[in-house]
């Protein structure tokens, strides 16, 4: 990616986000204060799991991909999450107003997670290969999805990941183990997960490789510039002939 596509990118990200906030912010529905002010909690939480996957992304020695693989992956569920705050639309007051904020965030929170699931998922394709690359990819959507159930359900955030891993592990595994008797959230889940599998996917045929940084003669197949260089040559010079010089 050209750096003038990851400004506009970045910045794209930014106006968003600075939307939704001011939307909310000058919304004239009661309360007189912030009515959705939860919206600027879960927008920095949102945009965690891309200052992770920034630096995932570029950190040179491998040591580190294990703890901001993992640090990332804590904090990408927070992401999608926003999709989720639809819970909380009020369609009494200022509806149309809301449905634009609460749209806003929900569209930025899917692009973090999909924009910082591709430069975790770039940087295992080209230190581990592209079938490992795919893998991440679908791990990370299962676990994401799971992730939001438990947000949301189950009101565990991030942190208690470090803080209750033990509970917050043994409730996650006794509703997979019974999805039957948890109706609601598991379909929760399995659609927030496609629906961030299918935003990925969609992100991805729009992402431009690796090598297309590179000019033509570097792609695969086509031989080095001195190669060709020296097969004209060849062309004016055959074997056998003699050189002419120029007086």
């Amino acid at each position: 990616m050209t750096r003038l596509r990851r400004v506009v990118l970045i910045a794209s990200l930014v106006a968003t986000t600075g939307l939704t906030l001011v939307v909310g912010v000058t919304d004239p529905a009661p309360p007189p204060t912030y009515p959705t002010r939860f919206f600027a909690w879960n927008l920095a939480l949102a945009w965690i799991p891309m200052f992770f996957a920034a630096g995932f992304a570029v950190v040179r020695r491998r040591i580190w991909l294990v703890p901001l693989g993992l640090a990332w992956l804590a904090f990408l569920p927070n992401a999608p999450y926003l999709v989720t705050d639809l819970v909380h639309l009020d369609t009494e007051v200022e509806l149309w107003r809301h449905i634009m904020q609460y749209g806003v965030a929900a569209w930025t929170g899917m692009m973090l997670g999909v924009v910082s699931m591709r430069l975790v998922c770039q940087r295992v394709e080209r230190d581990f290969g592209a079938a490992i690359g795919w893998v991440a990819a679908a791990v990370s959507v299962g676990l994401c999805g799971i992730g939001v159930m438990i947000g949301r359900f189950q009101r565990w955030n991030s942190w208690d990941l470090v803080t209750q891993p033990g509970t917050v592990a043994a409730t996650t595994f006794d509703w997979v183990r019974s999805p039957l008797a948890y109706v609601e959230p598991v379909s929760v889940a399995l659609a927030v997960g496609a629906f961030f599998g299918l935003a990925y996917l969609t992100l991805w045929s729009l992402w431009p490789p690796a090598r297309a940084r590179r000019g033509a003669a570097d792609e695969p197949g086509s031989a080095p510039a001195c190669h060709r260089s020296g097969r004209v040559a060849e062309a004016h010079h055959p074997p056998g002939a003699k050189p002419r010089f120029r007086r």
